[in-house]
């Protein structure tokens, strides 16, 4: 079931014969820019080359997709959504765009974002903001917003964004699509502009589970997707702490799809995970300081420049809150005693995954992907939720922030939509390493869903 029945996903991509594939793959350029103009979902936008135009053999004969500006794609600018990075061209494919081409995907352009990832809305100061799909005056997330917005409102079937602390999930989820952040280390992570080498993993944007499926199977050379199973009897594990203080519309499209889910007759347990949301909160930020600081001067460094220290590159970064999340990691810098604690901390936390995992039998853990609904645009600081003044960011990011410390792979997908009609995601978390079987789970859920 794809979130718009006349916007074909990567499966009804492969059922096109090459023909079709060549006309619908110059409507995605088409419409790509016509989405750069309306909603700065993209930051460039290719033009096809002769042998993209004609289709070529692989797996993914033809296929566009998009790829979120901080991943390295040859031939295109890597700017992070930054001036710091605008003028960064690489000369080879990061791994993972460079496998997706070989199988036959067809990459259109290269999506807008939050400005060098650092943060949950993608209001970008230079490349303009991501505009909601349903309510254009809403942020779309963060920090992969144009690569969800991209599957949404249909130019491409597929697209990648990089997720540190929810940024594949969260943005799936307020954009209304289906995100998959895998397993840490599961997909190839070279030629990307990374945030935290501990956290940080590429991850997918697609219109249904069964498109995720496909294009994992083609990234790790798995087996085929298989078939949907039966709910019945499953013990799916309710996280608690991540049902607090969300805002009262997502609760009640969150629950109402957990209904659904024991109407089919899945179990539904509470699984608490000791202590996660505390270290997602504080050593799991810890993680991301102490490496963003060494990673950024880094890549700054593959170019011209040769960065002495982090501050020197706050003239170029001009997205308010970037600058003011960058100048904090320049200016309280973490120690290697706290980075060293930190660590300690995350195995902390994987091990409280895998014991709730093991003593509750549960075959997914489930939450609401982001607490809250899209907020408005410009609210970049603060937003009222339910007459409360809470920070955007670490509002926005909460209930994705213990997933990602752990390194689990995490799946959000469409749970509903609130009175207003914006999308709603409900998450699910599987073991360390499970990622297969928890794709499998997601479409069955997908399935009772829809």
């Amino acid at each position: 079931m794809t979130v718009d029945g006349t916007i074909p996903g990567v499966q009804e991509w492969l059922d096109l014969d090459e023909a079709g594939r060549r006309v619908r793959r110059a409507e995605s350029f088409v419409a790509a820019r016509r989405e750069a103009e309306s909603h700065n979902v993209w930051i460039t936008v290719g033009d096809p080359a002769p042998e993209e135009v004609d289709g070529h053999g692989g797996e993914l004969a033809g296929v566009p997709f998009g790829v979120k500006d901080n991943v390295d794609v040859a031939g295109f600018a890597t700017t992070a959504g930054s001036p710091l990075l605008a003028t960064q061209r690489p000369v080879l494919d990061g791994d993972l765009v460079a496998l997706l081409r070989r199988a036959g995907a067809v990459v259109v352009g290269k999506t807008n974002l939050h400005e060098l990832a650092f943060g949950g809305t993608s209001n970008n100061a230079t490349y303009g903001a991501v505009r909601h799909p349903v309510d254009p005056s809403r942020v779309a997330g963060g920090s992969s917003g144009g690569s969800a917005a991209a599957v949404a409102l249909g130019s491409v079937p597929f697209a990648l964004g990089t997720d540190t602390g929810g940024s594949v999930t969260v943005p799936s989820a307020f954009c209304g699509v289906v995100g998959f952040r895998p397993t840490t280390g599961r997909y190839p992570g070279s030629g990307v502009v990374n945030l935290s080498t501990t956290r940080d993993t590429i991850g997918l944007h697609t219109r249904s589970v069964r498109d995720a499926r496909i294009i994992d199977r083609v990234i790790t050379r798995s087996g085929g997707v298989g078939e949907r199973g039966s709910l019945a009897d499953l013990t799916l594990g309710r996280i608690p702490s991540r049902f607090e203080e969300v805002e009262g519309e997502v609760g009640t499209v969150v629950e109402r799809a957990i209904d659904v889910l024991r109407d089919h007759g899945a179990r539904i347990i509470d699984v608490p995970v000791p202590d996660d949301l505390e270290i997602a909160g504080g050593p799991g930020l810890d993680l991301v300081f102490f490496e963003a600081a060494r990673l950024l001067t880094a890549r700054v460094a593959l170019g011209t420049d040769r960065p002495e220290h982090l501050r020197s590159l706050l003239p170029s970064i001009v997205s308010p809150d970037v600058r003011r999340l960058v100048e904090h990691t320049a200016s309280e810098e973490v120690t290697i005693e706290d980075y060293d604690a930190a660590r300690g901390a995350r195995e902390e936390l994987r091990r409280s995954y895998e014991h709730a995992f093991a003593e509750s039998g549960a075959a997914a853990l489930l939450a609401p992907t982001s607490p809250v609904l899209p907020p408005p645009i410009g609210d970049d600081d603060l937003i009222e939720v339910d007459g409360r003044t809470v920070p955007t960011f670490a509002t926005i990011i909460r209930n994705a922030g213990p997933g990602t410390v752990a390194g689990v792979p995490m799946l959000s997908l469409p749970a509903g939509r609130s009175a207003a009609g914006l999308p709603v995601g409900l998450c699910l978390e599987g073991r360390f390493g499970d990622d297969r079987a928890l794709l499998a789970l997601g479409e069955q859920i997908e399935d009772a869903l829809t």
